[in-house]
C-alpha cells in the first residue's frame, strides 16, 4: 500500500471565501525560515461544508485555550450611541 505523502511548514496567511453551502480555505505556508519570497509560499485549497468548517473552528479555539466570539444582539447603532 502506497503511503500518503505529508507537507510541513509555517503558516503565513489564510482566506476563505463562501459559495452556496461549501466554504474554501486557502491556507499558506512556507517551509524555511524569514526571509523567504514569494515563491517561498505554497497555497493548499480545501473545500469544506459549512458544518466541518465550524467544527475546525471550535477545534481551533479549543487548542487555543479561548472561547469563540459571541455575536452582539444589540445593533451597530445602539452600540455607538447606547
Amino acid at each position: 500500500m502506497k503511503s500518503q505523502s505529508e507537507d510541513y511548514g509555517a503558516v503565513v496567511g489564510w482566506s476563505s471565501t463562501t459559495v452556496g453551502d461549501r466554504v474554501t480555505l486557502h491556507v499558506q505556508s512556507v517551509a524555511k525560515p524569514p526571509p523567504f519570497s514569494k515563491d517561498d509560499v505554497k497555497t493548499q485549497i480545501y473545500l469544506m461544508d459549512r458544518n466541518q468548517a465550524m467544527q475546525l473552528a471550535n477545534y481551533l479555539f479549543e487548542m487555543g485555550d479561548t472561547t469563540s466570539p459571541r455575536r452582539s444582539d444589540r445593533s451597530l447603532l445602539k452600540r455607538l450611541f447606547g
